[in-house]
């Protein structure tokens, strides 16, 4: 009597495990997002630009747009972006501005730290 039980119980058992294995299971969660980091334009102190912009009277505005690009911005909206990596580059803005200490960017701000629940 077990035997003839037996052999029901062992088919059972393997289409309920032959099932499982074909189940897909569902795809992994989407990775978050990166957080998110504010760029912001880096000017000169202005104790240094005074010095700049009083001989340079066609210049309206100078910034750093990285931490190799220098933007100057003239007063006909014509704007000029000198690498100062390039010594090419910088050759020519202090050929064309002055020999004018105008500093350099503070450095990149270090990345955020992870959340931890």
């Amino acid at each position: 009597m077990k035997k003839i039980l037996l052999l029901p119980a062992c088919l059972l058992v393997m289409t309920i495990l032959s099932q499982a294995q074909t189940k897909k299971s569902p795809p992994p969660p989407p990775p978050p997002r990166p957080p998110i980091v504010e760029v912001t334009e880096y000017v000169p102190a202005p104790a240094k630009l005074k010095d700049f912009y009083t001989q340079n009277p066609d210049v309206k505005r100078l910034y750093w747009k990285s931490d190799k690009d220098v933007v100057v911005v003239h007063k006909d909206k014509t704007q000029h972006v000198y690498n100062m990596k390039n010594e090419d580059e910088e050759a020519a803005f202090k050929t064309k501005y002055g020999n004018h200490d105008i500093g350099t960017p503070p450095p990149p701000p270090p990345p955020p730290k992870p959340k931890t629940d």
